[in-house]
């Protein structure tokens, strides 16, 4: 009996865990771009963008699979790529809130599980687009994703490629413009002119 009591509350504390789900994030920051790119056995890259709701806009554009050894599935795992480049040393699916693999709802998968949320690739290339409420580009929430890795498996699990995600650059150089009449460019004709007739005026 009391074996039996220690079992049932172990279950149900077993249950808790794993019915929790995770948050619809809305704080990745304006402008914040991050990108897994991939020149190995695949190329091509999947690339993290901020939505304008603060939820996260995925393109996942790669080539090359493999004619067989489909459907591949794809996820956001917990650890980088190591320097030798081999995918097991990215460890486990990026699962903050113990997500379950084989959940029916979105926000009871685990945070990293893109095609289980967003489906596996079919064919040979994938070039798709879709936003995603479950993962954050902001450094503070446990589901950010920078520094992290997207790993690609065989329909067996067996991983077949991976890349870091590392951020882009969101600076722009400034590129000189210039007004219908000529008088902006770089800095202004008209600035250039002042001048000119500045130094006239003290030749003069």
């Amino acid at each position: 009996m009391v074996c039996s009591k220690k079992l049932l509350s172990l279950l149900a504390g077993c249950i808790v865990v794993m019915g929790e789900s995770a948050p619809v994030v809305t704080d990745s920051p304006e402008g914040a771009k991050y990108v897994a790119k991939f020149d190995d056995k695949l190329q091509g890259s999947v690339e993290f963008s901020s939505a304008s709701n603060g939820s996260v806009t995925v393109n996942v554009d790669l080539d090359g699979f493999p004619a067989s050894g489909g459907p591949f599935t794809y996820h956001i795992h917990e650890a980088p790529v190591p320097s030798d480049g081999n995918c097991t040393g990215t460890k486990l699916h990026l699962n903050p809130y113990n997500g379950n693999p084989n959940a029916t709802e979105p926000s009871e998968l685990e945070v990293g599980d893109l095609s289980g949320r967003h489906g596996a690739v079919q064919g040979t290339s994938i070039d798709e687009s879709f936003v995603d409420q479950y993962i954050s580009l902001n450094e503070n929430n446990k589901a950010f994703i920078g520094g992290l890795s997207v790993t690609i498996h065989y329909k067996n699990t067996s991983r077949l490629a991976c890349a870091n995600i590392t951020e882009e650059s969101s600076t722009t150089t400034p590129v000189a413009t210039a007004s219908e009449n000529g008088a902006n460019v770089v800095g202004g004709m008209g600035g250039i002119a002042a001048a000119a007739a500045v130094a006239l005026g003290l030749l003069i």
